[in-house]
């Protein structure tokens, strides 16, 4: 019965999900600094657009107490003029109360003209700033519409990279259990999954997993004299995981985060930083990280290889 599988294939499939992960990454950040055009305009119009509202809504404001005045004042002179008296000092006093009705509507109507032409001088530049503020935040809306839409792809496309990987890991490791007795007392090839998948703790435990999977896959190697240690020289296989993973939780978590920072909000990161430059740290951080993975899986593969060719040793 075979003992061991060949999982270089699976190693080679990681290899094309990075490099559609990367390209997705890469026009994602494309898409982003569009998106990040149309926010800073909308950004920078907002204060200029709100003054103009507040403006315009202000000088409404008397527009209706001045309709109600002049109609109040109209319907008061229509009834005065409509009333009869019988004596002199009525008729002055109608007549006197006629004529200063007369002079307040024309007041009110006064007023209310000076208000209207207000409001009108206000609409030739309020109108033409509202009309240009919709605009923008369509675009925006467009623009970050189409963002999200290609960074889903990219974090769909990245899952199920990260599945391939913890596959790739679990048959490594099943390997090891059918040809190292003592692989029963480590960790088991569906904790590759757990280590992936389970939030928080796959922050630690995916390294832990692959450099079990290398260490013991080379004394593995070793034990059964298919390659000899020289004792001369340094492995430093365990410290190229770490960097390859500390470059992967930047990639993931923390440029994630300083770019969800700068684009999607107004703090210090979206004053204080160029946002030209944290995409391209953003993009070099994850090809470097792609680059020490590309190695890594390549290095593994050979040992997969090796075991292979020499199975009967087992």
């Amino acid at each position: 019965m075979k003992k061991l599988t060949d999982n270089t294939g699976l190693g080679k499939v990681i290899l094309l999900c990075n490099v559609v992960v990367l390209v997705l990454f890469i026009i994602s950040m494309l898409f982003l600094m569009k998106f990040d055009k149309t926010n800073r305009a909308v950004i920078q119009e907002r204060n200029h657009y709100n003054k103009l509202y507040e403006g315009y809504v202000t000088a409404q404001h008397p527009l209706r107490q001045d309709s109600a005045e002049v109609a109040y004042y109209q319907y008061k002179l229509d009834t005065l003029q409509q009333k009869t008296v019988a004596t002199k000092d009525e008729k002055k006093a109608l007549s006197e109360s006629i004529e200063v009705t007369k002079q307040t509507l024309a007041d009110k109507q006064k007023q209310q003209e000076q208000h209207l032409a207000q409001v009108a001088d206000l609409e030739k530049e309020y109108g033409p700033a509202h009309e240009n503020w919709e605009q923008l935040n369509s675009d925006n809306e467009a623009a970050k519409k189409k963002f999200w839409v290609i960074a889903w792809i990219t974090i769909v496309a990245f899952l199920l990279k990260t599945f391939v990987f913890a596959h790739w890991g679990a048959k490594n490791n099943q390997n090891l259990q059918n040809i190292a007795p003592w692989m029963k007392d480590g960790m088991k090839p569906w904790m590759s999954y757990v280590a992936w998948f389970v939030p928080v703790y796959n922050l630690i435990k995916p390294l832990s997993f692959t450099k079990e999977v290398w260490n013991e896959t080379d004394y593995s190697l070793e034990d059964a004299g298919i390659v000899t240690r020289d004792e001369n020289s340094v492995d430093n296989s365990n410290l190229f995981m770490s960097i390859w993973w500390a470059f992967l939780l930047c990639s993931v978590w923390v440029m994630n985060f300083i770019l969800f920072s700068t684009f999607f909000r107004e703090g210090a990161f979206y004053v204080k930083t160029n946002h030209g430059s944290m995409v391209v740290i953003a993009i070099v951080i994850m090809v470097i990280c792609m680059c020490l993975e590309t190695v890594m899986i390549l290095g593994y593969n050979k040992k997969n290889k090796q075991l292979l060719e020499n199975e009967s040793k087992f």
